[in-house]
């Protein structure tokens, strides 16, 4: 389980900053690998922990998605919720 958590921590974290390949050699990879080992940060990404799956917290994250949804089409000026 903390193998786990910490793969997850670290997945968002590297989504947000990315890795130089300055920081991908000083790991010790091997130069072939250093181009696929690099990537840029900056992508988007929620990170949402819950102690235990309820049917409340099951409730609050659908509402939370509809949110998103919403203000996206609100932004891009379309229905997002039209499906015809």
């Amino acid at each position: 389980h903390d193998l786990l958590m910490a793969n997850f921590f670290a997945q968002t974290q590297a989504l947000a900053f990315g890795k130089t390949p300055e920081e991908v050699r000083a790991e010790g990879v091997p130069e072939e690998l250093v181009p696929h080992k690099t990537f840029r940060g900056n992508h988007p990404t929620t990170t949402i922990l819950a102690d235990k799956l309820t049917p409340s917290v099951l409730g609050q994250l659908i509402a939370l998605y509809e949110h998103k949804v919403f203000v996206q089409g609100a932004i891009w000026n379309i229905d997002s919720f039209d499906q015809w």
